[in-house]
């Protein structure tokens, strides 16, 4: 592991937004899930590598990632109510630690470079992933959880997570299109956490890494 790199998060960053954009086009297709799955692979092997920095966190993102992917092509091969519990449960937990792992980063001290704000960005999405995968938790545990208000709610997996991942970073982002909205006392408490999250990473991220700047360009100009 090359703790000098400088683009360990730049990967990450371009496998996101791979399977960001991807994700709509294959999803429809036969061998669409098993597409995702795989570029799913790549992005927690490419989140183990950005937080390989220490040593601890390399280990338990390479186990968890490991349990997760497993899960996630056996729920592909067998999907079941409690295998969907267990591998969405998985995914919110490793997708949530490498999110706050790469903001432990971001936000630490040393000079902002481009990775920092690769890392920045890696972080918010990762953000926007962990929740769909909560409230594709709520919605398994309460189908009547989320309503959308232009069509059914799809029945199948892969299009109910593309849903709630749309309604994910609209809520993160605090645009609030309403086409989706939650239902019942857990979605709306979910939703609301998520909210005020985007707003406070906002303001947070962005007055450390200005701070940070000010700082070590100060330092430079002495």
């Amino acid at each position: 592991m090359n703790a000098s790199d400088p683009n360990r998060h730049l990967w990450l960053l371009i496998l996101l937004v791979v399977i960001f954009v991807v994700q709509p086009f294959v999803a429809s297709f036969y061998y669409g899930p098993m597409i995702l799955n795989i570029i799913g692979a790549a992005v927690f092997l490419s989140a183990t590598y950005a937080v390989s920095r220490r040593r601890s966190f390399f280990i338990i993102g390479f186990c968890v990632s490991i349990f997760s992917i497993a899960m996630t092509f056996w729920l592909a091969a067998a999907p079941s109510h409690w295998l969907i519990m267990l591998a969405h449960g998985s995914l919110m937990v490793l997708i949530g630690f490498f999110a706050v792992a790469i903001l432990s980063y971001v936000l630490g001290s040393g000079r902002v470079t481009w990775d920092k704000i690769y890392g920045a960005i890696c972080a918010y999405l990762l953000l926007g992933y962990a929740w769909t995968f909560a409230y594709s938790l709520v919605a398994e545990a309460q189908p009547d959880a989320f309503m959308s208000l232009t069509s059914a709610m799809p029945h199948d997996i892969v299009g109910r997570v593309m849903q709630l991942r749309y309604f994910s970073f609209v809520t993160l982002a605090t645009v609030g299109y309403g086409d989706i909205v939650p239902h019942t006392a857990a979605a709306r408490t979910l939703a609301l956490l998520e909210a005020i999250l985007g707003q406070f990473y906002l303001v947070a991220l962005v007055g450390r890494l200005v701070g940070l700047h000010i700082v070590h360009g100060s330092d430079r100009a002495e």
